[in-house]
């Protein structure tokens, strides 16, 4: 090195967390039934973390336009989902999210907490995490699904919130990096039994 250049040193979640990200058109995404068959291949765990507000899911746009206007929802759209959930987890297998949720939550959030109940009942585990403690944490600002330790899916959306599909990794000191975010995540975040009694979503 020169007299007049120095060293500067990056924490790697410094740049993981602000490099900018690759458009999803530039990447190749999994998406029908090639995603689906990641809930049913998997071995023994499943875990995910939830940034966004808002989700765009065409089948559930009219269920939570009736949770919206104080309804009964129907979630017919929902059975296949737990249905899977509920075979999964009867083979032993484990189903986990993380929810990170700001101080207030939107309408989105909290008709995801009305439907977390079916989850439960089908045996995932789902937690919440405030903001300011996964800013705290430096945990990614992305959603993504991480099977068996070993296969990490990154989920892609549209600004609206509808999924593109899943951006497939198995880079282990990637996958390794994620599987740490998620562990601190679940040590910070609180069962939904408790987070519910606190934040009901009606």
């Amino acid at each position: 090195m020169a007299d007049d250049e120095d060293v500067l040193e990056v924490p790697r979640e410094l740049l993981e967390r602000f490099a900018p990200k690759r458009a999803a058109d530039s990447t190749e995404l999994v998406s029908g039934a090639a995603f689906d068959e990641l809930f049913t291949a998997f071995a023994h765990t499943a875990r995910r973390l939830e940034t966004r507000t808002h989700y765009d899911i065409e089948n559930e746009r009219e269920s939570f336009a009736q949770f919206l206007d104080g309804e009964e929802a129907d979630l017919a759209w929902f059975s296949p989902w737990l249905d899977t959930m509920r075979e999964q987890t009867a083979a032993g297998k484990t189903v986990s999210r993380v929810r990170v949720v700001p101080p207030e939550l939107t309408d989105y959030l909290r008709y995801e907490l009305h439907l977390a109940e079916s989850n439960i009942a089908a045996g995932e585990d789902i937690r919440y995490l405030d903001r300011e403690t996964a800013h705290r944490l430096v945990l990614p600002d992305r959603d993504f699904w991480l099977f068996d330790s070993s296969t990490l899916a990154v989920l892609h959306f549209t600004d609206e919130g509808h999924l593109l599909g899943a951006e497939i990794i198995t880079d282990p000191a990637v996958v390794v990096e994620h599987a740490r975010w998620l562990d601190a995540a679940f040590h910070h975040a609180r069962p939904f039994r408790e987070f519910v009694k606190e934040h009901p979503p009606r």
